[in-house]
């Protein structure tokens, strides 16, 4: 087993990622129990090249080679990987007639992945202790987090002597690659520096320890928290993310570009006070400090009330197929940096969530395939063709819920 272990490291070491789009024969996913929200993640994961290349590097373990794995998620992710075949990517003549391709594509045999819901109890997941049960963007988030402790778990192992593997910290390189979740900076102490900004104004800049893996380099993005508070240092906090999240409550937000703006809008933080208990003015800002090469947008539908319960925000929130982020998102230190390739982002899934209602629902997913050039809707184990317009027009029965984007110059 060590020495499985050590090559499964080896391979994740060296690993180089690769973005080329694969024609996979579509399959469906049989879904014998409340199992919709995991179907459709695992649908928008296998559309993400990157991702399925990454599993496809690592060989598939049989039972009797690896009786106890240290590494479950990774094991059922290849082997998930693995379920699916290419398919031959029509010659580009043959594309124009989209149509008439795209009644030839023959989904293969639908398939329970059962190796994957197992996961859920294998890992004790906190899944539905939130009070929403079964929601896709907490499972995408169990998913990464899962696949990037393992990735770390296999570097300690491999390198005990290296307590903190290739922590580089300090004004050059602000990266911060540790958990999702923006409570929990992982292990590791934090890092501070001060810099001087624009108009010789300093602030601090506080970052934890970090170690970058495979997860990481797919989906990991960077967000810029500054406080700003009369006539003391700015302070920056710089926090990672798998998925960036989109508050749409306010009225005014009607497109995704309108809920960008406003994550990254000025806002003021009432009833600080300092230390000797006076109220001081205090405001904070948010701005995107790294892209990553997929990124995954959180619409947040789902709204906690004071009285515990959770609402569903129906609105329709417009979203382009091919999204850029404007230079006014980014933070004031990489603006310069980030080419305009770097990023502009094409659609390539949506999970969407069926129903009215916060506590039930059904999730589906449409994916965007390489070689009908074009959509399918898979609802479990249906898949269907449809056309473009039929992703991003607004539906009275379903609504966006998360939007999975990739950088157009890694296409």
């Amino acid at each position: 087993t060590c020495t499985l272990l050590a090559n499964k490291q080896e391979l994740l070491e060296n690993v180089k990622l690769i973005h080329k789009p694969v024609s996979l024969q579509p399959r469906g996913l049989i879904n014998k129990g409340n199992w919709c929200y995991i179907n459709a993640t695992l649908q928008a994961l296998v559309a993400c090249p990157p991702m399925y290349h990454l599993m496809k590097s690592i060989p598939v373990y049989s039972k009797s080679q690896r009786p106890c794995t240290s590494t479950p998620m990774i094991d059922s992710f290849v082997r998930l990987m693995n379920e699916f075949t290419n398919m031959p990517v029509p010659p580009k003549a043959k594309q124009a007639l989209g149509d008439k391709i795209a009644r030839d594509i023959r989904p293969g045999a639908a398939f329970e992945p059962t190796y994957i819901y197992r996961l859920l109890t294998v890992i004790k997941s906190s899944l539905s202790e939130k009070g929403r049960q079964e929601d896709a963007e907490e499972y995408l988030g169990f998913i990464l987090n899962g696949l990037h402790e393992e990735m770390l778990t296999l570097k300690k192992l491999l390198s005990p002597h290296n307590e903190k593997i290739c922590v580089s910290n300090g004004p050059e390189t602000q990266s911060v690659n540790e958990e999702e979740d923006q409570d929990e900076q992982g292990e590791g102490s934090e890092d501070e520096w001060e810099q001087v900004g624009p108009r010789n104004k300093s602030s601090v800049t506080r970052q934890a320890d970090f170690v970058q893996t495979s997860i990481t380099d797919i989906f990991g993005g960077h967000i810029r928290s500054v406080v700003y508070q009369q006539s003391s240092k700015e302070s920056a906090t710089l926090q990672p993310f798998f998925t960036l999240q989109l508050d749409i409550q306010s009225d005014k937000i009607r497109t995704v570009q309108d809920a960008l703006e406003s994550l990254v809008a000025r806002e003021s933080v009432q009833g600080y006070t300092t230390k000797t208990k006076q109220e001081v003015e205090i405001s904070r800002r948010v701005t995107l400090e790294e892209l990553p090469p997929v990124l995954v947008l959180h619409l947040k539908r789902f709204v906690y009330e004071k009285t515990g319960g959770c609402q569903k925000l129906i609105k329709n929130i417009e979203y382009p197929v091919d999204l850029e982020i404007s230079k006014e998102l980014l933070s004031p230190g990489v603006k310069s940096k980030i080419f305009k390739g770097q990023r502009t982002y094409r659609l390539f899934a949506v999970v969407y969530h069926h129903g009215n209602s916060a506590t039930g629902g059904h999730y589906t997913t449409d994916v965007f395939q390489i070689g009908l050039n074009g959509w399918l809707r898979i609802d479990d184990q249906a898949v269907k063709v449809i056309n473009q317009y039929q992703v991003v027009k607004p539906s009275a029965e379903r609504t966006a819920y998360l939007l999975y984007y990739r950088r157009v110059d890694l296409l």
